[in-house]
């Protein structure tokens, strides 16, 4: 049976149980409590946007309990854990979460490894795995009870590979790309777009996260005179790459993964990230849509900085979750058959609307680091 066919069968199985509980004499007493897991990477390599992630949900998390006190409703509270940036300490956290708290969903799942790794634990104990950052295009499959609010790793990709060629015409492109999950993935898709339109394959070119030092890959891709470079990976390796690159002189048109759009990114690259171009999120600072005005302004209350993509999806997961459970969406199976029913949930994070196989795809465009910040092209 494939996840239309659960869904039509979820679907079924919910409007009977809204039929029973019509015919009883007494409602079902609210819970005292709507508990909600949360695995997020807030030590380690994934730290800039675990806590990213996490303020976010924190802000949702303070505006759902304020209204929930007004009117005499069950609090939301969510349990924290931290999965270090690693997929075995993230199997570890979830199975916490999920043996001693019972909770039936988690929202977090930082980097695509540590999503991957649960996602077999999520599928054999039956429990929601929501990211709102993992992007590997393998999470597509990872699952029925594998969902995520932002677009993959593909769709960024794609958006650069067509610019790289189409917009800016560029003949010779090589990637870097990180050695993981996430890495591959963006390699992958930019690879493929550009060999579609026609142009040269890439040469790639793979390097370990953690180092310190990237010159031998610098070098390798130097050597080959390209006329723009595509970096894939995390914030704190891209910086020092591009720090790296620029003190060799070598100074192609610089392309990167989503990875680069991170505070941490722009502080550590410095001067030397500036012309840098990215795919850009639907999440926009700018926005006079009034509740991303209002989510911007009260985040910059609370937190006293700027919120990042990850701020906005994390803050849309728990709402997305949060009302359903105010609703009596109460389990697994229930919670699952109704997120593939939203469509075109208004979100901070962007209009947000559930595939069959629990994706979304949002509208992309371009950004550039402009005066040490990334503007829209």
């Amino acid at each position: 049976m494939n996840r239309l066919s659960r869904l039509t069968a979820a679907l079924t199985a919910l409007a009977a149980t809204a039929v029973l509980a019509t015919a009883c004499s007494r409602a079902p007493e609210k819970p005292q409590e709507y508990k909600i897991g949360v695995v997020l990477a807030l030590t380690g390599r994934g730290a800039t946007y675990g806590q990213e992630s996490l303020n976010g949900i924190q802000l949702a998390v303070d505006e759902i309990n304020e209204e929930a006190k007004k009117n005499g409703e069950p609090q939301v509270r969510i349990v924290v854990e931290d999965s270090q940036s690693e997929g075995p300490k993230t199997v570890e956290a979830f199975r916490r979460l999920i043996d001693q708290e019972k909770i039936f969903v988690a929202v977090g799942f930082t980097l695509s490894d540590e999503a991957l790794s649960a996602a077999p634990l999520a599928e054999q104990r039956k429990v929601i795995l929501f990211s709102p950052s993992a992007s590997s295009d393998d999470l597509k499959n990872a699952g029925e009870y594998v969902f995520r609010n932002r677009e993959s790793a593909a769709l960024h990709a794609e958006t650069v590979a067509k610019a790289a060629v189409q917009r800016f015409g560029r003949k010779t492109i090589l990637v870097l790309h990180s050695n993981s999950a996430n890495g591959i993935s963006y390699r992958d898709t930019f690879v493929n777009s550009v060999a579609r339109m026609g142009s040269p394959i890439p040469v790639t070119i793979g390097y370990d996260e953690g180092k310190s030092d990237y010159r031998q890959e610098i070098e390798e891709l130097q050597a080959k005179n390209p006329d723009a470079v595509y970096l894939v990976g995390l914030d704190k390796e891209l910086a020092l790459i591009v720090k790296q690159a620029y003190e060799m002189g070598f100074k192609p048109q610089l392309f990167a993964s989503a990875g680069a759009m991170s505070p941490r990114f722009l502080e550590t690259a410095g001067a030397e990230a500036e012309g840098l171009i990215c795919a850009g999120s639907p999440f926009n600072l700018e926005s006079k849509e009034p509740h991303v005005e209002q989510f911007v302004r009260k985040y910059r209350e609370r937190f006293g900085m700027e919120p990042e993509y990850f701020s906005a999806t994390s803050y849309d997961a728990i709402r997305i979750i949060a009302g359903m459970m105010k609703e009596g969406v109460m389990d697994s199976d229930a919670m699952k058959a109704r997120l593939l029913t939203i469509k075109d949930y208004p979100g901070v994070g962007g209009s947000t609307t559930f595939d069959e196989y629990g994706e979304v795809t949002k509208p992309m465009d371009l950004v550039q680091v402009k005066g040490g910040k990334f503007q829209r092209l």
